[in-house]
């Protein structure tokens, strides 16, 4: 079966979360679009030593243990429920602006014929 390139997600707390899992063997990435509300605290949250006037523009790439550090924010808890299924999975995850937390799962390798091939 041929995987989804991007399947968007809009927010609705953890109806989004409980959906995760199921969707994992059909994308290649899962964008979790959140409320704008949540840019200026996963902003503070994921750089609590930016200065007051610095522009709240978030992009953080790590693994599934960076949704434990948003997953403290009230109305995000749910996202600690995927940290240990992602981490399973082997997804990379992305916090960015506008507010959005993005899922990167691997792409298998295709097997491609050797034969014909001279080296």
């Amino acid at each position: 079966m041929e995987k989804e390139p991007l399947i968007k997600l809009t927010w609705h707390g953890r109806e989004t979360v409980e959906s995760i899992p199921a969707l994992l063997d059909q994308a290649e990435q899962i964008e979790v679009i959140l409320p704008l509300n949540y840019n200026h605290t996963l902003f503070h949250r994921l750089h609590p030593h930016a200065p007051a006037a610095e522009l709240e523009d978030i992009n953080v790439s790590g693994g599934p243990e960076l949704l434990e550090e948003i997953a403290t924010i009230n109305g995000l808890e749910g996202f600690n429920a995927l940290i240990g299924t992602l981490a399973t999975a082997r997804a990379a995850v992305r916090i960015a602006s506008p507010p959005k937390v993005v899922i990167t799962l691997p792409v298998a390798k295709s097997k491609i014929p050797m034969s014909g091939i001279s080296g």
